[in-house]
């Protein structure tokens, strides 16, 4: 293109020379366009086309988490022709290399935003982006980037999808250990995770008194203790937490005086003789699926009614510290037998008193949802059995 201007201007000189010979115009003409060659020359560029076969680009510095440098370091590029592959490398041996380094890669952004980009078909995508709040002093919190290897749509480690639920809080330690509230004795606790009292001492290694302590922690876990150490421990009292071992054997003259009188029916089971704790029909039957506070029958009754020792035997509890029970009594029959009579209105009965089968110990209240009963239950070895093996048949 440069030829052809010099060749129209030179064609354009010699025409003005031939037809005016004025050598003054000529020096003009020719003082022009060596001013227009000085202006153009320097800057002068071919078109792209011109410079396509030549021209070589370098590469962008790419931001990479998934080489051997750390995490924001410059991932090695060769300069790239314009046909988008390595100098001196086809098309098809630059998609691979290019594909690596693309599904590692991390968004550099600006302060205070976190963006992690990445996923393992070479694409680039969104996961998260985290900003702080307008005002804030603390710095925005990173987040990791996803693995390459996650699948589309998999949400990247610490990063929640929008529509998930609240991460449940953590259950607590009922199944190993319990912290002892004042009032509680060895039978109560026992009796509120279906346990024998017996083991729960030996797993603990409690000596007689066998008292135990407002706050002190006890392990829940008895599967070490054997059967054949069970028959070795001593009757143990009813020792409320913190407090002395309760005197037996003081039969309550409330409970006396109050006694069921008649021909009252009686079942020997287990060299036990027990009768029904309640005149009334039974509105719920056993079921060893329920919770296990609540392993028993439900026998309805009016609020007041009186309610019996089932069968002969020491008061071990007396309290309302078992949520969900009421006013709660537990009376031992024997080293292996239990009784207990939940939701009283009233209790005559307190821990270490001895009494006998018929003994009025309570009075009927009503239970959480204001139904007039009485829940009753019997536990064998510290396990829930049904009642009505034990109860005479009406």
């Amino acid at each position: 293109m440069m030829e052809r201007v010099l060749m129209n201007v030179n064609q354009l000189v010699n025409r003005v020379s031939a037809a005016a010979a004025d050598r003054r115009l000529r020096g003009i003409l020719l003082a022009g366009l060596a001013l227009l060659l000085q202006s153009c020359g320097g800057n002068y560029q071919a078109p792209l086309d011109d410079q396509s076969a030549v021209l070589e680009r370098t590469a962008p510095q790419i931001y990479s988490t998934t080489g051997p440098s750390s995490v924001g370091g410059v991932a090695d590029s060769a300069p790239v022709s314009s046909s988008g592959s390595p100098a001196g490398t086809s098309t098809a041996d630059a998609v691979a290399p290019a594909r690596a380094i693309a599904a590692g890669v991390r968004v550099q952004p600006a302060d205070g935003v976190n963006v992690n980009v990445a996923n393992d078909s070479g694409g680039i995508r969104r996961t998260s982006i985290a900003r702080q709040p307008l005002g804030g002093s603390a710095p925005a919190q990173p987040q990791e980037p996803a693995s390459a290897s996650a699948p589309l749509g998999t949400p990247s480690a610490g990063v929640a999808p929008a529509n998930a639920s609240p991460a449940p809080s953590p259950a607590p330690l009922t199944g190993q250990s319990h912290i002892v509230a004042r009032g509680d004795t060895l039978y109560s606790i026992a009796w509120q995770y279906s346990l024998d009292y017996r083991a729960l001492a030996l797993a603990n290694n409690l000596q007689a008194p066998y008292t135990i302590y407002p706050d002190q922690r006890l392990s829940l876990n008895i599967g070490s203790v054997s059967s054949n150490a069970l028959q070795g421990v001593p009757a143990i009292p009813a020792a409320p937490a913190g407090t002395a071992a309760v005197a037996s054997g003081q039969r309550p003259a409330a409970a006396e005086a109050s006694r069921r009188t008649g021909n009252v029916p009686s079942r020997v089971v287990e060299d036990i003789a027990w009768q029904w704790p309640v005149e009334g029909r039974v509105l719920r039957t056993f079921s060893g699926s329920a919770a296990t506070t609540s392993r028993g029958i439900d026998i309805g009754a009016r609020l007041g009614d009186p309610v019996y020792a089932a069968a002969d035997g020491d008061v071990v509890y007396s309290g309302r510290g078992i949520q969900g029970q009421g006013d709660l009594i537990i009376i031992r029959h024997s080293a292996r037998h239990l009784s207990a009579y939940s939701h009283n209105s009233s209790m005559l009965v307190s821990e270490g008193a001895r009494i006998r089968a018929g003994d009025k110990i309570a009075e009927v209240g009503t239970d959480g949802r204001g139904s007039e009963l009485l829940h009753f239950e019997v536990r064998v070895d510290g396990a829930p059995v049904d009642p009505a093996r034990y109860l005479p048949s009406r």
